[in-house]
């Protein structure tokens, strides 16, 4: 999208990036069908005027949104699925219609579960 352009990449933005890419690239290889991304970086500017968290992972290049509609990549990411490829997932009943997944480890997890955390 060319926000990098606008907002350049820090150095710890590129190695976030690198450490997120292999992680989804790992997620991708095993789920073995396409997955859509709907949100990577944003910038500041951009996280504020969608409402955006302030401490979004988005907005250090660790976390990335996948189109979700049909819940079949969120029903694929069990805690096992979701450690082995190094990520936490966003509530599934907060995320309705995408994946939210991110490389930083959260402070907060859904009860039952080690690697669904509430925003």
């Amino acid at each position: 999208m060319g926000r990098e352009k606008v907002d350049p990449l820090s150095e710890e933005q590129e190695a976030n990036l690198q450490k997120l890419l292999i992680a989804v690239n790992k997620l991708r290889a095993l789920y073995g069908k396409p997955m859509y991304v709907t949100s990577g970086y944003r910038p500041a500017s951009v996280n504020a005027k969608i409402g955006g968290g302030k401490k979004s992972a988005h907005l250090t290049l660790e976390a990335c949104d996948f189109a979700d509609k049909d819940r079949s990549l969120t029903n694929f990411c069990t805690d096992d699925i979701l450690e082995e490829c190094g990520l936490w997932a966003e509530d599934f009943r907060i995320a309705t219609t995408w994946l939210h997944v991110q490389i930083r480890e959260p402070k907060s997890r859904v009860s039952g579960r080690t690697r669904v955390f509430i925003p």
